[in-house]
């Protein structure tokens, strides 16, 4: 396993956490919620932009899908799970290198081997 795509996507992680955080803050803020999960209230339910900004939300389950669109941006996160597991932290680092908050360039390799980007996050996340 080479040792640059490891460390690029542990790198992912830290920015995992702090995506969830500010998403949280936003939909407190923005949809005037004491608490985020408040977004998953049967009236809130589906897709909506929330106000204000470029992003749009998609409740799910225990979760939403903040994005500008469908494949740029944000993160898809579920509220009882703090922790990206490994179909999560793919479609994160989709999002994230199509909105350009990643170097195209150093995840390059990654982003254009769909099986090597599995088994780099397999190996970060201790999945067998």
């Amino acid at each position: 396993m080479n040792p640059t795509h490891l460390e690029l996507v542990r790198n992912l992680i830290p920015l995992w956490h702090a995506n969830m955080a500010w998403a949280k803050v936003l939909l407190t803020s923005a949809f005037g919620l004491t608490d985020p999960q408040e977004i998953l209230r049967p009236e809130r339910r589906g897709i909506h932009q929330v106000p204000g900004t470029v992003w749009f939300i998609r409740t799910h389950g225990i979760g939403v899908d903040l994005f500008k669109t469908p494949d740029v941006g944000g993160i898809d996160f579920d509220f009882d799970k703090p922790n990206p597991d490994e179909w999560r932290l793919k479609i994160f680092f989709e999002k994230q290198l199509n909105d350009g908050q990643l170097p195209y360039q150093q995840y390059r390799e990654l982003a254009e081997d769909e099986e090597l980007l599995g088994q780099v996050i397999r190996e970060v996340l201790h999945v067998a």
